[in-house]
């Protein structure tokens, strides 16, 4: 068999296993080990199996994603999130557009302590979406902004998809962490942008709606006080400086402002159930402990299948071939890597971003550092593209864990109001792409303090 058909046939497995809604993971897997049964023998796929899932999962980085996934649902428990969004509400609560700002600042916020999209959509987005409504934005528009919003969850520091690219490349998780947080920043001030253009013609206040509202959600936003929303604030820092400033300084390798920061979330937890005698410590703890268990077993398993394809595409020659291929091509260098980027925006449409860094950055990275690329760079922009996967359908992510987390909102409406995200996220995309400084500032002057 020609190592093309081989090729071909490995990857219409794979295409057809996804269709069939099989687990990516499960997917990759499958089609990895058949494409080395053909391309080598089956004793040979045998021994990749025993051998590859280990290899792929026993890198001491790895350590980082409990770390980041436990702290995050901490921070869900102790109820942060909802004195954060209160608290935003109240200071940008005289700006056009107001409390969409506030949902922009608030996920940003619940972002740098959680490092997962999907989290911080879910946490912000029935409080958020309902306070909106509320108040007369159009359920289209409160929904796009918080599905667009809740993409900063894997761009803002802790970012498990920035720890899983430097664990695939080799570059320094550290520096990959640092390279987050300005393009994070300038994201959500370019998101609030759009909502104070937008605020005019999608916010009616005449046309509130308070049907479908959940009274209670609101009435916690109605009620947060100062203190606690700045209590609040000082929790979000003081996690986020841990991972940040601790690596900055050098004090702290990101492992351990990982497994530090943790402990910090672990001790809120106990503090905010001491002073609330309606919390329960215990129950908190064990639901925290399973939703951390079942989503670093999902992140591992994905690891593990992706190895497994990967390792099939190295073997066959076929990584090697293509870069030697891309290389070669009589185009720019630049030209080289907007067609990689925009070949990221289709496959976002079909496979979740997790999905599209274990199958695309084995290839890709060593292409773009044989034509000069920094792969720090390189990995911001593929995270920025991802975002942009989050939102578009048909899978977008974000969309359907809104339109699931607030009554009376649909996918549909999600997927309409985040049109306009979407460009200005292209936009950003692009002054991210002409100025790689933006993006490398932060990491060099890390090194230079080091």
């Amino acid at each position: 068999m020609s190592p093309e058909l081989l090729l071909g046939l490995v990857l219409a497995l794979l295409i057809v296993l996804i269709a069939a809604e099989v687990p990516v993971s499960f997917s990759l897997l499958a089609a990895g080990a058949i494409g080395l049964v053909l391309l080598k023998s089956s004793g040979y796929a045998a021994n990749t199996l025993a051998n590859q899932p280990f290899a792929n999962t026993a890198a001491f980085s790895l350590v980082l994603i409990p770390m980041f996934v436990i702290m995050g649902m901490l921070v869900v428990s102790a109820g942060i999130a909802q004195d954060v969004y209160g608290v935003a509400s109240q200071m940008f609560r005289n700006l056009p557009g107001g409390l969409g700002i506030a949902t922009v600042a608030a996920c940003a916020g619940f972002a740098a302590v959680t490092g997962s999209s999907a989290a911080t959509v879910a946490t912000i987005g029935r409080i958020s979406i309902n306070e909106m409504r509320r108040h007369g934005y159009s359920t289209s528009f409160a929904a796009g902004v918080v599905s667009a919003s809740g993409t900063l969850g894997i761009l803002i520091p802790p970012s498990l998809v920035l720890v899983i690219y430097g664990t695939l490349t080799g570059e320094s998780i550290e520096k990959l962490l640092l390279a987050g947080i300005i393009p994070g920043v300038f994201t959500a001030i370019m998101y609030a942008v759009v909502v104070a253009i937008r605020a005019r013609k999608e916010i009616h206040p005449d046309h509130a709606i308070t049907d479908d509202v959940d009274s209670e959600a609101t009435g916690q936003v109605d009620d947060v006080s100062v203190r606690a929303g700045i209590t609040a604030f000082v929790k979000v820092a003081v996690l986020f400086s841990i991972v940040v400033l601790g690596i900055y300084t050098g004090f702290f390798t990101a492992t351990e402002s990982g497994a530090v920061a943790a402990f910090a979330a672990l001790l809120m937890l106990v503090w905010t159930c001491v002073r609330r005698r309606n919390m329960r410590l215990w129950p908190l703890l064990k639901q925290a402990f399973e939703e951390t268990t079942a989503v670093s077993s999902m992140i591992f398993m994905l690891l593990i299948g992706g190895g497994v394809f990967t390792f099939f595409m190295v073997s066959g020659g076929y990584a090697r071939d293509f870069a030697q291929w891309i290389t070669e091509l009589p185009v720019s260098p630049y030209l080289v890597v907007v067609i990689i980027l925009l070949a990221l925006i289709p496959l976002g449409m079909i496979l979740d971003g997790m999905s599209i860094l274990l199958i695309t950055v084995p290839l890709t990275y060593p292409v773009i550092t044989e034509l000069g690329f920094d792969g720090i760079w390189y990995g911001i922009l593929v995270v920025k593209l991802i975002e942009i996967g989050l939102v578009t359908p048909p899978v977008g992510i974000n969309c359907y864990v809104v339109a699931g987390s607030a009554p009376g909102v649909r996918a549909e409406d999600a997927f309409k109001g985040v049109l306009p995200f979407v460009g200005m996220d292209v936009i950003t995309t692009a002054l991210l792409f002409a100025f790689p400084a933006i993006t490398l500032w932060l990491p060099s002057l890390a090194s230079t303090a080091g």
